[in-house]
C-alpha cells in the first residue's frame, strides 16, 4: 500500500512567480506537478489523480476550459476542485472553477486556498460515505435541513480606529455585514471566545506586532484554528509578507487597494469559512443518539468501528492507508473527584472535535479513550497534525466545573496505520 503523494497539478502560461508558488507548496507537504498550459499530451499527466488543479493565466478563455474538461477525464469518478488565478475575470469565469483569485496573491494564499479546496471536496466524499454508513449498517436515511436565509457574516475588527480601518468597517456594514470592533488585543480576545466570527481583520498599517501577536495565539486555540485572519496593510515587502502568513494570516489586504476590491476578499474568506463551518455542523452528528456520545457528541464505539470498516475497504481499494490516532487520558491528581475526572474527559472530548476536520472520524470509545481515524494517510504523514493535536492538548487550561480549580491530565497518543490488505479495522 502506498503512502498518498499530496500532489497539485499546476497548468499556468504566466511564468512569473511560479518557483515560488511551488516552493509554498512544498513547504507545507504537497509535491506540485507544473505543466504549459498549452499542452496537448495527456501522458503527461499524473498516473495517480492530483488532489487539485491550479490554472493561472493571463487571461481566461473557452480553450482553457476544454483543456481542464480533458484532464479530469484522465481521472473518472474523482471530484477534483479547480482553482483559478488570472488578472482579470468576467461574472462567467466564476462558473467555471471552484474558486478564483485575482493577482496580485503571494504564494502562501494561493496555497492556502487550494489546501482549502481540498478540504472541501474531502469533505463532500466523507459526507458519502457516512451516509451510506448510516442507511446501511443502522438503518437512518437522512434528510438534508431545507436551506433558510443565511445570517450576515459576522467579522470582527482588531486595531487602531485609523481613517482607513474605519472605512473597510463602513463599507463592509453597507452590505450587510455585522462588524464588532476591538481596539486591543486583550478586549479581541474577549470577543473571541465569547462569540463566533467568519472572519478577523486586523490593522497593521502602524505596526503589525499585535496583529501577527494575535494571529499566532489563534493557530493555538482549537476553537479559533480555522478562523480565517486578514491583515490590513500597506505597501509590504517580500519578506513581511512572507512573516505574516508564516504567523497564520489568509490574505493581506492593499489599503491603498479599491474598497470593492478589499471588501470582496474579507468576504470571500468569510463566506469560505461559513461553508466549511456548516457542513462541519450538520453533518457532525449525524446519526443523533444512536451513533453519538452524549457528553461530547463525538461519534460512539458502535458507529465509529462500523463506519471505519468502510472507510478501509474504500481506501483500500485505491490502494491508500488509513490511520488511527488513540487518546488516552488519565487523571495526574489522584485526589480529585469523580465529578471533576468525568468533566476533564468531557473538556477534551470536545476540543478534540474542534482541532480536526470533517473528514477525519472522531469517536468517544471509552469514558478516558478517544480515537481519530485519518482517510487516505499515514502515521508518518500526520506527525505534524499529531504534534499540533498533542500540543494544544497538553497546554489546554481544564477546570472543574463545580469548583474552577484547574484539573490536570495525562494524554497518551499512540498512533497506527491500517495498511494490511483484508484487516479487519476496528477500535479496541
Amino acid at each position: 500500500m502506498n503512502e498518498r503523494m499530496k500532489s497539485v497539478l499546476i497548468l499556468s502560461d504566466v511564468p512569473e512567480a511560479q518557483a515560488e508558488i511551488e516552493h509554498a507548496f512544498e513547504e507545507r507537504g504537497f509535491a506540485p506537478i507544473s505543466l504549459n498550459l498549452g499542452y496537448r499530451e495527456s501522458e503527461n499527466l499524473p498516473e495517480r489523480p492530483p488532489l487539485a488543479i491550479l490554472v493561472r493565466t493571463k487571461n481566461f478563455s473557452d480553450q482553457i476550459q476544454k483543456i481542464i474538461t480533458i484532464v479530469k477525464a484522465c481521472y473518472v469518478g474523482i471530484n477534483i476542485p479547480v482553482l483559478a488565478v488570472m488578472a482579470s475575470k468576467s461574472p462567467s469565469v466564476e462558473h467555471n472553477f471552484d474558486s478564483v483569485l485575482m493577482e496580485p496573491c503571494h504564494p502562501a494564499q494561493i496555497a492556502l486556498r487550494t489546501i482549502g479546496l481540498i478540504r472541501l471536496a474531502n469533505m463532500e466524499q466523507e459526507i458519502g460515505l457516512r451516509l451510506q454508513t448510516l442507511e446501511d449498517d443502522f438503518g437512518i436515511v437522512h434528510a438534508r435541513p431545507e436551506t433558510n436565509k443565511p445570517d450576515p457574516f459576522n467579522i470582527l475588527f482588531v486595531g487602531k480606529a485609523s481613517p482607513e480601518f474605519m472605512i473597510v468597517i463602513n463599507a463592509l456594514q453597507r452590505k450587510n455585514v455585522r462588524v464588532v470592533a476591538a481596539f486591543t488585543s486583550f478586549t479581541a480576545f474577549d470577543y473571541l471566545y465569547e462569540q463566533t466570527f467568519d472572519a478577523v481583520v486586523m490593522n497593521g498599517l502602524s505596526t503589525m506586532d499585535s496583529a501577527l501577536s494575535v494571529t499566532q495565539t489563534m493557530r493555538k486555540n482549537a476553537k479559533l484554528y480555522h478562523v480565517p485572519a486578514l491583515l490590513l496593510a500597506g505597501n509590504l515587502s517580500t519578506q513581511k509578507q512572507d512573516a505574516v502568513y508564516r504567523s497564520g494570516m489568509n490574505d493581506i489586504l492593499d489599503a491603498r487597494a479599491s474598497l470593492d476590491d478589499v471588501s470582496a476578499r474579507v468576504l470571500e474568506q468569510a463566506n469560505f469559512h461559513r461553508m466549511h463551518q456548516t457542513l462541519k455542523h450538520e453533518f457532525g452528528m449525524l446519526g443523533g443518539d444512536l451513533c453519538t456520545d452524549t457528553a461530547t457528541r463525538l461519534y460512539n464505539k458502535s458507529f465509529f468501528n462500523a463506519h471505519l470498516t468502510r472507510v478501509f475497504k474504500f481506501y483500500d481499494a485505491q490502494d491508500l492507508p488509513v490511520s488511527l490516532c488513540l487518546i488516552r487520558v488519565s487523571p495526574e491528581d489522584g485526589n480529585k473527584t469523580d465529578d471533576a475526572i468525568a468533566a476533564s474527559y468531557q473538556q477534551i472530548g470536545t476540543m478534540i472535535k474542534n482541532l480536526v476536520r470533517l473528514q477525519d472520524i472522531t469517536a468517544r470509545l471509552a469514558p478516558n479513550l478517544y480515537a481519530i481515524a485519518f482517510p487516505g494517510q499515514s502515521a508518518g504523514q500526520l506527525q505534524p497534525v499529531i504534534d499540533r493535536i498533542e500540543s494544544i492538548l497538553q497546554c489546554a487550561t481544564l477546570t472543574d466545573p463545580m469548583t474552577g480549580v484547574t484539573l490536570k491530565i495525562k494524554l497518551e497518543l499512540t498512533m497506527t496505520t491500517l495498511n494490511v490488505s483484508g484487516a479487519s479495522a476496528s477500535a479496541a
